[in-house]
This record gives structure tokens, sequence and C-alpha cells, in this order.
């Protein structure tokens, strides 16, 4: 005999049973649903399916409980279980699986450098080359003002420029032309001339030129005397260089000319210091480097003052 299944409800049967598809029949003569699904559990129970044979999906619509003969089920109950949440890596552990699946020399060791060449760079102290004093810029000019000069003659030369306090004296009125020339007045004259520029030049001496060419000048007005002892603070060496703790701090010797009747009445005085070759920079501080361990720093002419001795002021008393 031939087993069919039914189009409707997927039961085999054989086709030679009168009654037909047994669910069909059922439900022909009335009976419940539970009826129903005990008919076709005794069926799918009593038919032998070949071993290889799959089987047979349940129609669609069919109820998901298991099937039931009598008040005992036939089968445990078949529910999907529930998924369980994945913890998503985080970039940390992303990171440590892409270096444990490549090759520490491929991407290790270049991120390893990259690494500590920033840190040395940020943290470390580096070097900046920028002289002081600077080489003059265009043409170094003559500073044609004298002591005693009138202020107007000042303005007519320099440009007019509002007079600002004096950071020594109440008795002065300075007026500023940058931040590097300063003229001082006392009573409507010049009293005092200060040049910090290196493109400007008074009788000969300029700012950043030698030692001895200082002294040379110094000397075609009168004989050059030290003034004081000379200011030699201790250095140090950082990343290679000998270094100050700042421009002001570098050693300093200072040398004065005495001007007297006929030729003018006043004083020069004029700053040698070694010459910066550039910064040393430590964090927050800019050390003055001087040059390399070893070598012989050249000292040169930093600032230029000229103070008129004919009137008593913060120089001292009149003396002509």
């Amino acid at each position: 005999m031939a087993l069919v299944r039914c189009p409707i409800h997927g039961v085999p049967y054989n086709e030679e049973n009168p009654r037909g598809c047994p669910a069909c029949w059922l439900e022909r003569e009335g009976g419940e649903q539970a009826q129903v699904m005990r008919e076709l559990a005794r069926v799918s129970q009593a038919i032998r399916r070949p071993a290889d044979a799959p089987a047979p999906e349940p129609a669609s619509g069919s109820p998901k409980e298991p099937l039931l003969r009598g008040s005992r089920p036939l089968t445990a109950p078949v529910t999907t279980p529930p998924r369980r949440p994945v913890a998503q890596p985080t970039s940390w552990e992303r990171a440590q699986e892409l270096l444990r699946r490549r090759p520490v020399p491929v991407i290790g060791l270049p991120l390893i450098a990259v690494l500590l060449g920033a840190l040395i760079l940020r943290s470390g102290p580096r070097f900046v080359a920028q002289p002081n004093p600077v080489p003059p810029a265009g043409e170094v000019l003559p500073l044609p003002i004298e002591p005693g000069m009138p202020m107007t003659a000042v303005f007519g030369i320099l440009g007019v420029r509002s007079p600002q306090p004096h950071p020594e004296s109440r008795l002065l009125e300075r007026h500023a032309y940058g931040s590097d020339l300063a003229i001082d007045a006392l009573d409507g004259v010049v009293y005092a001339i200060s040049v910090l520029v290196p493109n400007r030049s008074w009788h000969g001496l300029r700012v950043g030129i030698p030692q001895r060419e200082a002294e040379g000048a110094l000397a075609l007005m009168s004989p050059p005397q030290p003034v004081g002892e000379p200011v030699m603070p201790r250095a140090d060496t950082l990343r290679g260089w000998v270094v100050y703790p700042s421009l002001e701090g570098r050693p300093r010797r200072t040398l004065k000319a005495e001007v007297r009747p006929p030729n003018g009445c006043y004083d020069v005085v004029v700053d040698i210091q070694p010459r910066a070759v550039g910064f040393v920079i430590e964090g927050d501080r800019r050390y003055a480097a001087v040059g390399p361990p070893g070598s012989t720093p050249e000292w040169v002419a930093t600032r230029i003052q000229v103070h008129n001795r004919a009137l008593a002021g913060p120089a001292g008393p009149a003396v002509c």
C-alpha cells in the first residue's frame, strides 16, 4: 500500500483508508481541535518513516505546542534558547588584538619610536638659533644726537614722541623710539641717550661690534676705563651648550670714557657681554647659550649710554 500526504494538514495516510486523512475526517465529524491534534500525534507515531527521510514540517498555522497523547507529552517542548548579550570589545582590547595578530617589529617598534620622539621633543631641552645682539638689518645710520641738544631739534630729526615716566628717575622724561632707542630729557634738553639697537651708531660705537672695536672708538674720545668689577656669573652646560639664566644674566664688563671741555661734557658707558648664539628652551625657561663647551665666546658691545654731565641728574652732580 502507498502513503499519501494530506495537502491541508500535511499528515501521511494510507490511500486505501476509506476515511482518508484522519484530521480531515475529524473535522467533518465535528471533532474538537484537541482530538484532531491527538489523532495527528497518533498517526505520526504509528507510521514508520525511512531512516533517511526528513521529518515532515508542520503546516502553516499549526500550533507550536508539543503533540499530546491523552494528557502526557510525547516529546519535550522545543524552544529557541535566549540569546546571551555579547560584550563589544573596547578600543584598547581591539588594539591588543591587532598587536597579537601583527608582528611587533611591523607595528610596535615604529609606534614606540614615534611616541618616544614626541616625548623627547615635548619634555627635553631644545636649542633655537637666535643670536643676540642680532646682526644689523640694512644700512647702519649714524645717530646725530648730542647731550645738551634741545628736544625740539631731536623731534625734528627722529620725530615727536610723547614723554613717558622714566623707570629710574622722576626728574627725567623718556621719549622712546621703539624698544631699543630712548632719549631722556631734563629741562627741555637731552640728558641721556640709550642705544640697544644694532642699526644705529653713535661716534663709531654700535651694538654688536667686538670689544676691541668698542675700546678703539672710546679711545678716540677719552682713554676708556673699567667701571666697577666685572660681573661673572657661573655658567651651566645644557644639551651641549654653555648657558646662562637669561640675556641679562650673561657676564658683563663695563667701560667708560669721560669727555670734558673743550670736546664736550658727557660720559659714555658701554656694556660688553658674550654674544649669545641662541636659546636652550626647557619647559618655560629660556637659557641664553653662548657656545659649545670649550669654545671662546665673542665679547661684543650690548648697550651704549651717554650722560650729560653739564647738568646735575641721576648720573651725578654737574662737573662742567
